[in-house]
Parts: structure tokens; C-alpha cells; sequence
């Protein structure tokens, strides 16, 4: 039943008429949307490769900062 009435409810939003500054944001949201997926992709192709350097530098940092201190014993 709640899904007739979602069909129904969708086919009649599609008939009704929108106002131009409807249209525009609706255009704008998927503009927006399509730029934003394409920027956050080429940034992963482009910089995927690169971090490596930065875990690297990362892990180095980790281990020497705790290389000074002794381990706890086991209990």
C-alpha cells in the first residue's frame, strides 16, 4: 500500500509546474555534486601514490619517540 502511494505521490510532484529558482537549484545540486565527485577522485589518483611518503614519516616518528622507553614487564 505505502509503496502505491509513493508512486502516486512521485508522479504527481512530476506534473506539478517549478518556479524558475527551483530549477536553478536543482541544476546547481547536481552540478555541485558532479564537480565534487570528480575533485575528490582526481585528488585520490593524483596524491593516492604520494602517501605513502607521509605513513612512512609517520611510523619513523612513532618509533623513534618511543624507542627511549622501556617496556613494561608482564604480570
Amino acid at each position: 500500500m505505502s509503496a502505491l502511494i509513493h508512486l502516486l505521490s512521485a508522479h504527481q510532484q512530476k506534473n506539478e509546474k517549478k518556479s524558475i529558482v527551483a530549477k536553478m537549484a536543482d541544476r546547481m545540486s547536481r552540478l555541485s555534486e558532479g564537480f565534487w565527485f570528480s575533485l575528490s577522485l582526481g585528488l585520490f589518483i593524483i596524491m593516492g601514490p604520494f602517501s605513502i611518503f607521509a605513513v612512512i614519516i609517520g611510523l619513523h616518528s612513532l618509533a623513534t619517540k618511543n624507542a627511549n622507553q622501556r617496556e613494561p614487564e608482564a604480570a
